[in-house]
């Protein structure tokens, strides 16, 4: 049974801030209204003290009605807003502690660029923090049974003994060992910032996990984050300054009893380690364009922190398959299951550039969107992303990787060309930042290959294979190559483009070869041959 091994949930909620506490009374207001094209925001004025909590519902009672609520602060900033509470209601919900005295303002409208409309019902509760407690029943999950916790250094498992959510003594153990193992890699040993507190939701403070019946429910994941509010900047990251920083909680399955191709404490550990890393992204930003970004990173770290227990090389063959895809889109036939194959791609940029690589592009993923943030942190390295992306391709044809025995798979051949004259592809062309390969069954003999009919957007390089190594020369638009010092030839075909990765274009193509007598170019790119194996 091959899961996903995440579909992280948006539910963007408020943030709620630790504060003084604030011993009182609570008051409860409600208000009605209706919310259309005509008036699409109404405001409430809430006087809040400095240390009093705030806790806000929004419910439609009437129409299509999305609601969305913004708390604004004295000065007139969001201090925290929530379009839906939960994954299976459009209704919203929000919890905050003052962070100074004066007058806030609510704001109830619609979700930004809808046209719904409706009756809504505001309830307004104010207090101390022990009111927030409420935030767990309207928007964390509810367990088939009697909820209990158990407290590690840094996370709060929630777990239960009956129905479908059960959990046995030994799988509770097993989790409670994992969560503390993981924290201790990624965390304290390889330097990743602690993903923001929560604050009071879950209990406290601490990480809130939930083990869960997500197979039998039929989520079609192992786990999952779920990013719930934007705190803006996160405080565990001092060196950065980011915008949508987020806190979250993880809902891992409770047993993996249906589910084959390891151990049930291998496949949870590998999925803690893969979904605990998005609460470290989402201390970043909770919502890039670009979900590669995440799902590659935390396919990777899987391979990274428990390494026996890996899954990310289950992938590998679907990535491969489809290299003329455009990189990083969720438009395959697998439904987005290419992203997580990606990871090879997070490996690669470690190779090149060690591991502060990956810091650095998660601090820029927290300052720009989608392809942004990785021209920056290429920049710093004097590199590009057309460069750099050639440079896989490569790679993923040498099989360059540790775990490459794992893979099971090579990357897609095209076609084989066996003699001069015109040759193109078999398949639909090659999306932005893809590529086909075409295995070169000619004579020994110094050849030119030229692109034709592609309208001038696609290169070429010539690719050498011995015992001992992979390398690739670059020939632009067109270029010679010598054949005869090399076990295997393959010619290239890549696209440089890249831009919107939900709206990506095939290229069509032709490759002229013909016999040279010209001098052939230089290697650019070398591999180990190490775990090259043949395409056929």
């Amino acid at each position: 049974m091959f899961l996903k091994r995440c579909s992280f949930i948006v539910v963007l909620l408020a943030l709620v801030t630790v504060g003084t506490t604030f011993a009182q009374e609570e008051t409860v207001q409600t208000y009605s209204g209706y919310i259309d094209s005509e008036v699409t925001v109404k405001e409430y004025p809430i006087d809040l003290l400095e240390g009093q909590a705030v806790l806000i519902t929004a419910e439609a009672t009437s129409g299509d009605l999305d609601p969305m609520i913004y708390l604004l602060g004295p000065s007139g900033s969001i201090v925290a807003s929530n379009d839906d509470r939960s994954s299976d209601t459009y209704d919203s919900a929000l919890g905050y502690v003052a962070a100074e005295s004066g007058k806030h303002i609510l704001q109830m409208t619609r979700y930004e660029g809808s046209d719904t409309s409706g009756n809504y019902r505001l309830t307004i509760t104010i207090g101390d923090e022990s009111i927030l407690a409420e935030l767990d029943n309207l928007t964390r999950i509810q367990l088939s049974g009697t909820p209990q916790t158990l407290d590690t250094p840094h996370f709060r498992i929630h777990y239960t003994f009956e129905g479908v959510d059960a959990v046995t003594e030994s799988y509770l153990e097993a989790v409670a060992l994992t969560v503390e193992e993981v924290w201790s890699i990624e965390i304290e040993q390889m330097g990743w910032p602690a993903p923001p507190t929560d604050g009071v939701l879950g209990g406290d403070g601490r990480y809130d996990v939930y083990l869960v019946d997500l197979i039998g429910a039929g989520e079609g994941a192992l786990g999952y984050a779920s990013p719930e509010s934007i705190v803006g900047d996160n405080p565990n990251t001092p060196e950065v300054v980011e915008e949508y920083a987020g806190v979250s909680y993880l809902a891992v399955e409770n047993d993996f009893d249906d589910v084959s191709g390891g151990t049930a404490i291998s496949l949870m550990r590998a999925t803690f380690a893969h979904e605990f890393h998005h609460a470290i992204q989402f201390g970043y930003d909770v919502n890039d364009e670009h979900d590669w970004y995440y799902e590659a990173t935390a396919t990777w770290m899987e391979t990274a922190a428990v390494t026996k227990d890996e899954d990310g090389t289950g992938y590998v063959s679907y990535t491969f398959e489809y290299p003329e895809l455009c990189f990083g889109t969720e438009n395959d036939p697998g439904d987005g299951q290419m992203m997580y194959g990606e990871w090879l791609f997070i490996q690669m940029l470690v190779d090149m550039y060690g591991n502060d690589v990956l810091y650095e592009l998660w601090a820029n993923i927290g300052k720009y969107e989608g392809f942004e943030a990785l021209e920056h942190t290429l920049d710093a390295y004097g590199a590009t992303i057309p460069f750099v992306l050639a440079n896989y391709r490569i790679k993923n044809l040498a099989r360059d990787y540790a775990l490459a025995p794992e893979f099971d798979a090579t990357v897609w051949l095209e076609n084989t060309i066996t003699d001069v004259g015109r040759w193109t592809f078999t398949g639909q062309g090659i999306q932005e930042l893809g590529a086909n390969y075409y295995r070169v069954d000619v004579e020994p003999a110094v050849y030119y290959a030229g692109m034709v009919n592609d309208g001038g957007a696609l290169e070429l390089w010539a690719i050498g294979v011995t015992f001992e190594k992979v390398e690739a020369t670059p020939l632009g638009r067109g270029g010679n190559f010598d054949t005869s010092k090399y076990e295997d030839v393959y010619l290239l075909v890549f696209n440089p483009r890249y831009g919107d990765i939900d709206d990506c274009t095939y290229y069509d193509y032709d490759i002229d070869l013909t016999t040279a007598k010209g001098v052939p170019g230089e290697p650019l790119i070398s591999f180990p041959a190490t775990y090259y194996e043949r395409l056929r």
